[in-house]
């Protein structure tokens, strides 16, 4: 065999073996992908669910069985994600408006609303009142 024909021969088999190792980088690389999105994703529902047991998030105007407390304003989030990802947009904003109500010492947020008009290219923006709730058994201090 002289140079030329195992030039020939190699060149054929990368050839055949190029779109197939293009495909099996592109299956791996979105493999990676959806790994790394569920990961995402665990990591936003554990946050959510830390946060639900420091503070309540109803979108009635009082906490029921708790009374309305007393109200120290409106707090507002935004969260956004990739289009077609509206409800982790949702959640990020959630997670956001919860921080911000804590951060204002309060026990809950009432009235939780989108927005009018918010919902734009996986944006989503989330209103409501932060209240301090009376301790239970004790009359509601605003009455």
């Amino acid at each position: 065999m002289n140079l030329d024909s195992i030039l020939a021969t190699i060149g054929s088999a990368v050839l055949v073996a190029l779109p197939f190792a293009l495909v099996y980088a592109l299956v791996i690389r979105e493999i990676r992908r959806r790994r790394d999105r569920q990961a995402a994703l665990a990591s936003i529902a554990a946050e959510l669910e830390d946060l639900q047991e420091k503070i309540q998030i109803v979108t009635t105007p009082e906490v029921p069985g708790r009374g309305a407390g007393k109200d120290l304003g409106a707090v507002a989030a935004e969260g956004s994600a990739g289009a077609g990802y509206l409800g982790v947009a949702e959640k990020r904003a959630l997670i956001l408006l919860m921080k911000r109500a804590l951060a204002l010492g309060v026990d809950a947020v009432v009235g939780v609303r989108h927005e009018s008009g918010s919902v734009r290219a996986g944006v989503v923006r989330l209103v409501g009142r932060a209240v301090r709730l009376p301790e239970k058994g004790r009359p509601d201090p605003s009455l």
